[in-house]
């Protein structure tokens, strides 16, 4: 049995382009791909014009450019989408046809993105997903906003009717959209204490490696070894290369603080998060406005961490993911940077209603966690930075066998806090070293159970506990093997015998 969700008039039963302006978007994404590869050419070009090479590389890039240009204009010209049976129907091809339709009951989220041309033309790119594709199935370079709306709404409206048909509830049409219910709002204060607590190492490593690729592509344009200039300089004045060394520790941490603030503030600016009915949306981004919707029975797991400068501001990072594939999962999450212990408790409220007043038996790691951490990261390095420093007579290398102390510390910080607490209805692990991070998932949404022993563990009567969910999973390692098994088996239990659906 189908829903006709289309008794209503619209436009989208009918075929139809995106809109004209995408053309200048697939242009200006064409000019974009173009000047991020030809750039070491242009390079040499300028500093060297005789270069009758470099000349040949840009006239042959050029007319691939422009053939892909004509191609991509071809392309929007033949490409139509329009609704049918409950189904998204598409046409395109330029010189082979394809015809691709998808059913409503496959298609898992319905994304808005806009970067700055995007609003200026008041047009979105809208990104659908079906179970089990690696990208986007679909994607559309352009569309009017409010064409882009109707089309997710009618998407969201069959999928919510759709447990009515399974009922046998004749009240199949349309229903009129909820007032949506603001959650939280970062507001610029907000935004300055999420990139103050944010990873400032990850951004640290990102620009080494950013400096990196362009030392390589001089030197393979230009052939300027730059890291062997700096040898040569560093040996010719030691002093001077030493106090260079000083100066640029901080400087580049400071500049690594600084850019990681820019990016947050760019990328979470104006973030908002509602739930209109039984769906929940963010919305964020200056320059690139991403706008996701996550339904709320597809919510598979809920995460939420917080580290020692996330501490000093009181705040979370929170990340909700649905049923998606693996290798997009991370990227179509809803990631909140940045909220507080009450928003937490909120958000958790809206998802997993019941939760918070569960009662739940928590169980701990066994401490030869902490044996296995103090040899692997703490004895192994500390004997080899030994030896290096005996035969060395450095003092670098001493000072790196304090690794062995900072392992001990750390190993029994991470078997203090790691706990897998399991209620009738949820599992939630918890776990950290200097932070805390938190997992959630509800019993009768996960796939498949998991239990991993090694020869080790098996001495001492342990397992390690791996759940998979659709959105993620939940690893709980050196556990009692009992209480292991009894978890796998009640698991089980409940997979077969709960009749909620999954998704």
């Amino acid at each position: 049995m189908k829903i006709d969700l289309l008794n209503q008039e619209s436009s989208l039963h009918k075929p139809q382009r995106q809109s004209p302006k995408a053309v200048l978007l697939i242009l200006l994404k064409y000019i974009r791909l173009v000047a991020s590869t030809i750039w070491p050419v242009l390079l040499v070009i300028l500093i060297n014009p005789r270069s009758n090479k470099g000349l040949i590389i840009i006239s042959l890039v050029l007319a691939i450019t422009i053939l892909s240009l004509v191609y991509s204009i071809l392309a929007y010209l033949r490409f139509y989408f329009f609704i049918q049976n409950n189904e998204l129907c598409v046409r395109s091809g330029v010189i082979r046809r394809k015809i691709l339709n998808v059913p409503f009951d496959r298609i898992q989220f319905v994304d808005f993105k806009q970067n700055v041309v995007h609003q200026f033309l008041n047009v979105v790119s809208v990104q659908i997903d079906t179970a089990g594709s690696k990208g986007s199935e679909l994607e559309f370079d352009a569309i009017d906003r409010k064409t882009a709306i109707e089309l997710r709404e009618i998407v969201l409206a069959y999928k919510r009717n759709l447990s009515n048909i399974i009922n046998d509830n004749p009240d199949l049409s349309i229903q009129p959209p909820v007032v949506p219910e603001l959650i939280l709002s970062l507001k610029p204060r907000d935004l300055i204490k999420i990139g103050m607590s944010e990873n400032h190492l990850r951004t640290a490593g990102i620009i080494f490696a950013f400096f990196l690729g362009i030392a390589d592509d001089m030197n393979q344009a230009l052939g300027w070894d730059v890291f062997g200039e700096l040898e040569n300089t560093t040996t010719a004045m030691s002093l001077v290369g030493l106090l260079a060394t000083l100066v640029a520790i901080p400087l580049f941490i400071g500049i690594s603080f600084m850019i990681t603030l820019v990016r947050t503030v760019l990328r979470y600016y104006g973030l908002k998060f509602w739930r209109e009915g039984q769906n929940f949306k963010l919305v964020s981004g200056l320059f690139t406005r991403n706008e996701k919707t996550i339904q709320k029975s597809k919510i598979q797991l809920i995460r939420w961490m917080t580290s020692p400068l996330k501490q000093i501001f009181g705040i979370y990072q929170m990340n909700i993911y649905q049923a998606t594939g693996i290798e997009q999962n991370k990227d179509k999450s809803l990631v909140i940077p940045g909220c507080y212990l009450q928003q937490v408790d909120d958000t958790l409220d809206m998802t997993i209603p019941g939760f918070r007043n569960a009662s739940f038996t928590s169980h701990r790691m066994d401490v030869s966690i902490v044996y296995r951490m103090v040899i692997l990261f703490g004895l192994v390095p500390a004997v080899f930075f030994g030896i290096l420093a005996w035969y060395n007579e450095g003092v670098m290398q001493w000072l790196l066998t304090l690794i062995f102390p900072m392992a001990v510390v750390m190993g029994y910080a991470y078997q203090k806090k790691r706990r897998l607490k399991i209620h009738p209805d949820y599992i939630l692990s918890e776990a950290g070293i200097i932070g805390r991070s938190f997992k959630l998932v509800e019993i009768y949404k996960i796939q498949s159970v998991l239990i991993e022993t090694s020869p080790m563990q098996r001495l001492r009567g342990l397992t390690s506990l791996h759940v998979f969910t659709a959105g993620g999973d939940v690893y709980f390692p050196y556990l009692d093997a009992g209480i292991a098994q009894q978890a796998r088996d009640y698991i089980l239990y409940r997979i077969e015998s709960d009749h909620h659906p999954w998704m």
